[in-house]
């Protein structure tokens, strides 16, 4: 089953934006197969406002996203990754690459499959 991966990024290069100050996140699906395919860009409003965070706005963002299984930041901050999670997206914390990062991604979601196998 395919799956997305949000990508909290500046340039659409690197995960370079804390979740809370995100404003912008590159979508990628990732198929079956482990192909990956850039879906969009999609423009949310930062809920960080100067250290204050706006409930509802961070809710909003998270809605944004909710078709994803993974959002890539830099960092998150915990009422963020509560939140998130409530909507069954696993924030992942990184400072690499989008493309390094989703590898690390598939990668691992392969090797759990292998593993379930096994131990069936």
């Amino acid at each position: 089953m395919s799956y997305k991966i949000a990508a909290a990024s500046s340039d659409g290069i690197y995960v370079d934006r804390h979740f809370g100050h995100a404003d912008l996140f590159y979508i990628t699906e990732i198929s079956d197969g482990g192909m990956c395919r850039f879906l969009e860009k999609r423009t949310v409003l930062s809920p960080c406002r100067h250290g204050v965070h706006d409930l509802q706005i961070m809710q909003e963002a998270v809605k944004l996203i909710a078709d994803c299984q993974y959002v890539l930041c830099e960092a998150v901050g915990a009422g963020a990754a509560a939140i998130l999670g409530q909507h069954h997206i696993t924030p992942l914390e990184t400072d690499e690459s989008i493309d390094n990062a989703i590898r690390n991604i598939i990668l691992y979601k392969k090797r759990v499959k292998n593993l379930q196998r096994t131990c069936s």
